[in-house]
């Protein structure tokens, strides 16, 4: 009965976020356990790392998961090129599964001149693993991949998810709050064997959402 429409039963989450204590009885509001929206849209945040883990994140997605990409199958390879600004050492990679039991492969290209660059005598795995859920993750490497001032490189991944048409996720400019979006910042190219790429800036005018991090060498440190 403390509800303002009629509900199933007793009971209730007790809920508290980032609006103040302006907001519900000094920011606390209750939401009912017969709610027919609460859990069916959400985010779990299952871990968090500090933020001086790396010194560096290359990206060209700054909008992060807008919308998706694919061949009508379950499996892309997408890869974005950085070049780096110091000597470094390449150590994870973020990148969003768009489906449960998405599993990956990654890996580093160094020196990258064009798509010839990404023949697989010049791949580097890194790592590779499955995925339960969907959601963002930073994966660190099996092992660094040292560059030098300048070298430009590549993060490629080899992603599978199963019963899904659009397995990469991407950003682009899909509405209003996305109409700003600088597409021309990436280096992204996408392939459906891994043996011939398009580029993606050019194809579907967006960006991969595949970031990379890194951390300066340590000679760079001493």
């Amino acid at each position: 009965e403390n509800f303002s429409v009629n509900v199933e039963g007793d009971g209730a989450f007790i809920c508290q976020n980032s609006w103040g204590e302006e907001f519900g009885e000094a920011g606390v509001f209750y939401v009912s356990y017969y709610d027919t929206n609460i859990g069916s849209h959400n985010v779990v945040y299952t871990k968090i790392e500090d933020t001086d883990n790396y010194d560096k994140i290359y990206q060209s997605d700054l909008c992060g998961w807008v919308g998706q990409m694919g061949y009508e199958r379950e499996s892309i390879y997408g890869a974005n090129v950085f070049r780096a600004k110091e000597q470094e050492q390449i150590e994870a990679a973020g990148f969003y599964a768009t489906g449960k039991d998405t599993t990956y492969d990654i890996y580093v290209v160094k020196n990258f001149v064009d798509t010839g660059s990404f023949e697989a005598k010049n791949r580097i795995k890194v790592a590779e693993g499955t995925l339960s859920n969907a959601g963002y993750y930073t994966i660190r490497f099996n092992q660094p991949v040292e560059v030098e001032s300048g070298e430009r490189f590549a993060v490629m991944l080899y992603i599978t998810t199963p019963n899904a048409v659009y397995p990469m996720a991407v950003e682009y400019v899909a509405d209003e709050l996305t109409k700003n979006v600088d597409i021309t910042d990436g280096e992204g190219y996408i392939s459906i064997r891994g043996s011939r790429w398009n580029r993606v800036e050019q194809q579907a005018q967006s960006n991969l959402c595949i970031k990379a991090y890194s951390s300066l060498r340590k000679e760079e440190t001493k």
